[in-house]
């Protein structure tokens, strides 16, 4: 049972993720605060279509546009801060804006590991600067891996919001279905630990040089 309940954190973030207090009431009454430490917050609510919690993790931080975008598509190097992902791919990519990603994902034994490809799009609002990157699984893009659990549903969504003066408001949101027979109830209870641990490494890991000094051509870092 232990570890049964361990593995759900690790799908939050496999797609595929303040430097001051926060307030856990500053949210829709419909998103409830469950966990706030460490300059991430991260919030649960029912999905209206299923029977899943979508789960929202934020944190804010002095960074650049390129440098989000760079440790997000690095997918060879997800295993160093997506919460125990093995191993992550880029299958395809049409352009800088679309591509699909593989991604394992190491669970605790007895439980067996998984599994997901996913398509992702990424568009900036031309006005605001804000980068949304959307992803769905496509669980029928390859066959099976006869030693994984395909994931067979999730949506997840990463928005990159430029808050002034250097600043950007990163918000993860994703649904899932981890597939097998997990309970959904069990899911349900251990949702925060994987965007928490995420969210912590990513603001460590963007500060690396590769990624702080990238300048991507495609986008369009705030003027303020």
């Amino acid at each position: 049972m232990i570890a049964r309940a361990q593995i759900w954190p690790a799908f939050l973030m496999a797609f595929a993720l303040f430097s001051g207090a926060f307030s856990c009431h500053a949210q829709n009454s419909n998103w409830k605060c469950v966990k706030n430490s460490d300059s991430v917050l991260v919030y649960s609510r029912k999905s209206d279509s299923a029977n899943f919690r979508i789960i929202k993790a934020t944190t804010e931080l002095k960074t650049s546009l390129s440098a989000l975008v760079s440790l997000l598509t690095d997918a060879p190097h997800h295993k160093n801060w997506v919460y125990m992902n093995k191993k992550a791919e880029i299958l395809k990519k049409d352009n800088p804006f679309s591509w699909v990603i593989y991604s394992q994902i190491n669970v605790p034994w007895p439980v067996t590991d998984r599994d997901i490809i996913s398509k992702t799009r990424m568009k900036q609002d031309p006005v605001t600067k804000e980068v949304t990157i959307h992803a769905e699984a496509d669980p029928d893009y390859l066959p099976e891996n006869p030693d994984h659990v395909r994931i067979p549903y999730a949506v997840a969504e990463w928005h990159f919001i430029p808050q002034g003066k250097g600043r950007v408001k990163v918000v993860f949101t994703i649904e899932v279905d981890v597939g097998g027979n997990v309970p959904q109830w069990l899911v349900n209870l251990t949702a925060a630990k994987g965007p928490f641990q995420t969210m912590k490494k990513l603001r460590k890991m963007v500060k690396e040089k590769k990624y702080k000094t990238a300048e991507l051509p495609f986008l369009r870092e705030p003027d303020f």
